[in-house]
């Protein structure tokens, strides 16, 4: 995996060399390509990437783990609301945790986009991005009291715990920042570590150097080998400035350093590309449409329930009902209901032509009258219907009516409402009619 750092947006690549301890300058992508371009092993086309730590956004969170768990990613984001120039929904988060304390980072999607891109462009693959003052080393001692500094041409950056950096604009507000610090431990620019040991460099490649760097491309073409007097200047000023608050400094002869295990850090920024990427708007309509559609096959499935269990209701009340019609013949489990039943229905459909002969001259007297009819019930034997009267003497005169018709008819039932109605059942004999018309005849 090859350690690349960028230190301000477009600003030289510094590659890290394991087995010389150092970071190689190159001038962009574009030279990353042709330098590395040609090997085809993955590990020569895998890169970490230090990002500059001035994109990051920082907020000290004194929510508990629980709470935090609770506010889940989009609630973190707002976390970011008052200080993030790009809207909260476009913020990567991520979480370190230091004891009790909760340090939330958070860096833009198009930043992220943007290096992923770059690097595709060059060949290479992106699978670990950090931000750059985690190359720093950890102070020894905490509690705001000792500070680890970097500065060069490109950048400014402090570390002043294992879970906490950032990258430094004015170092003034820094000194204010922590009013407990005594010692600022300063560490060399990598351009002024290259440019010491540039000549040594290449005098040891030519005695057998080039050897131990069997795995390693020479990167002898298109290096920077300019030596900046800008560099010295300003940290002679970041002396006096220290020196002016009263504050020990140490200059450690060691360079920023890259970690071990990149893929695997808590600030590790890393979003896999992908070829498509969806727009937000997008995302909501396909999940708004996804559970449109499971609502439809939820409310389907209910609904086929529900007619499963109505399909089952009927065909018990009909076996009921068959079983009460018709006591003396079983249901064969093995045939249709409506086989056995429809020869019986088609037999009792032929009968009542006397009921039908009964009914034709009843219909006429009941619309003469001043009655009307409610309900009627067709029995083997006999009509049976319900008639509602302004009296009670009216049913008695229809019943006497009908009977001096010659039909065999009888009041039962009779009740009152309050509305002052009456409503009266009346029956008449069929078979009787029948009978009495054939010896009439």
């Amino acid at each position: 995996m090859l350690h690349v750092w960028l230190r301000a947006q477009h600003s030289p690549l510094a590659v890290w060399h394991e087995d010389i301890k150092q970071w190689q300058l190159i001038d962009g992508w574009q030279q990353l390509h042709d330098i590395y371009g040609s090997y085809k092993t993955n590990s020569q086309k895998s890169v970490c990437l230090y990002f500059p730590s001035s994109h990051v956004l920082q907020v000290d969170s004194e929510l508990n783990t629980a709470q935090l768990k609770q506010l889940g990613m989009s609630g973190k984001q707002y976390l970011f609301e008052e200080t993030s120039l790009t809207p909260v929904e476009q913020l990567a988060i991520r979480q370190m945790t230091e004891n009790t304390s909760h340090h939330l980072y958070a860096l833009a999607q198009s930043d992220i986009e943007s290096w992923q891109q770059s690097a595709k462009l060059a060949g290479m693959n992106i699978v670990a991005l950090l931000p750059d003052f985690l190359l720093l080393p950890t102070p020894e001692e905490g509690a705001g009291q000792q500070i680890i500094l970097y500065q060069d041409q490109q950048t400014m950056l402090l570390r002043q715990s294992l879970h906490q950096g950032m990258a430094v604009s004015y170092l003034p507000l820094i000194f204010e920042r922590f009013p407990h610090l005594s010692e600022v431990l300063l560490l060399p620019a990598i351009d002024d570590i290259f440019d010491d040991s540039s000549a040594s460099f290449h005098k040891a490649s030519n005695n057998g150097l080039a050897e131990n760097l069997a795995n390693e491309p020479a990167l002898d073409d298109g290096i920077n080998l300019t030596k900046s007097a800008p560099t010295a200047s300003a940290s002679t000023q970041t002396a006096a400035m220290i020196a002016e608050h009263q504050l020990l400094l140490t200059t450690l002869p060691i360079a920023p350093k890259p970690l071990e295990n990149p893929e695997r850090h808590a600030l590790n920024f890393f979003i896999k590309s992908t070829d498509s990427q969806l727009s937000p708007y997008l995302r909501v309509a396909m999940m708004v449409a996804l559970t449109a559609l499971v609502l439809q096959m939820a409310t389907d499935g209910v609904q086929w329930y529900q007619y499963k269990a109505a399909t089952a209701a009927t065909k018990t009340e009909i076996a009921s009902q068959y079983q009460s019609w018709f006591p003396n013949e079983p249901l064969s489990t093995r045939t249709k209901l409506q086989v056995q039943l429809q020869p019986k229905l088609r037999s009792d459909s032929q009968a009542p032509d006397s009921h039908i002969a009964v009914l034709a001259r009843i219909s006429p007297l009941i619309k003469q009258s001043s009655l009307r009819a409610q309900a009627l019930v067709m029995q083997p034997a006999a009509l049976s219907f319900t008639l509602i009267a302004p009296d009670r003497g009216s049913l008695d005169q229809f019943t006497n009516t009908l009977v001096a018709q010659g039909l065999n008819a009888k009041l039962e039932q009779v009740n009152g409402n309050e509305q002052g109605q009456f409503s009266g059942q009346v029956t008449v004999d069929v078979v009787a009619n029948n009978s009495s018309v054939s010896n009439k005849g």
